[in-house]
């Protein structure tokens, strides 16, 4: 009797352990499950513009069209900026820069208030000029909806971005080859810092080269694929 009431009390003992155990090591899972949804990478897929996105995706007309939008107010936001036209040429090519108008001021700023990461306050956007935006890349959120980046790309010889697409950061995104699909951390579709200090020529094409010799782990290519992605 002595040695059964004993072998009870283990099995007893053991059930116990195991259903205290058992909420712990679902929270642990939790977690993993939860860190790895945070890292995973999203597909995005770049266009030139608005109905680049809607040839591709016939029946997302109005999504392309709404994430092209948010693409230029963010190029607004977050390109680099320069004191005189020279000074955006010699980085990005002729053709390839515009004046800051009155109405991208006001975008300017009002995301300089906004934007706690914003790099200074707003200089006077009449001797401003910024890169125009080349395309953008667009992936769908989990939840639904989209985000997006623009992206930009020189035509200047000497230029470490010449016929790459690079977003605000200077990060290299490879040929400026529109209708590609990535697959990105979803970091790449985070806003950016608004920019609306005035840099000096040649600046941002040192940040492109210096971001170019680091290691871009996570980053592939599947070229010539065409659609929004998932």
């Amino acid at each position: 009797m002595k040695r059964t009431h004993h072998i009870h009390k283990e099995k007893f003992r053991k059930s116990w352990r195991g259903y205290r155990l058992a909420p712990i090591a679902l929270s642990i899972s939790t977690v993993f499950f939860l860190t790895a949804c945070e890292k995973s990478d999203q597909t995005v897929s770049l266009y030139q513009n608005a109905d680049d996105c809607s040839k591709a995706n016939p029946s997302m007309n109005q999504q392309c069209a709404q994430a092209y939008q948010a693409a230029l107010k963010e190029a607004t936001k977050t390109s680099p900026k320069y004191a005189s036209r020279e000074d955006c040429v010699a980085e990005f090519g002729q053709s390839q820069c515009t004046k800051v108008t009155s109405e991208q001021a006001d975008i300017l700023a009002t995301s300089s208030t906004a934007d706690k990461n914003s790099t200074a306050q707003p200089q006077q956007s009449g001797s401003m000029w910024m890169p125009l935006m080349a395309g953008y890349m667009m992936g769908k959120m989990m939840g639904g909806g989209f985000n997006q980046q623009p992206l930009f790309t020189s035509q200047s010889a000497t230029s470490p971005m010449k016929d790459k697409f690079v977003d605000a950061t200077g990060k290299n995104y490879g040929a400026a080859t529109y209708g590609r699909t990535m697959n990105l951390p979803k970091s790449a579709l985070a806003p950016k810092p608004s920019v609306t200090k005035t840099i000096t020529r040649g600046g941002f094409g040192q940040t492109v080269a210096q971001q170019a010799s680091m290691k871009q782990g996570g980053v592939s290519s599947k070229s010539f694929s065409r659609g929004a992605g998932g």
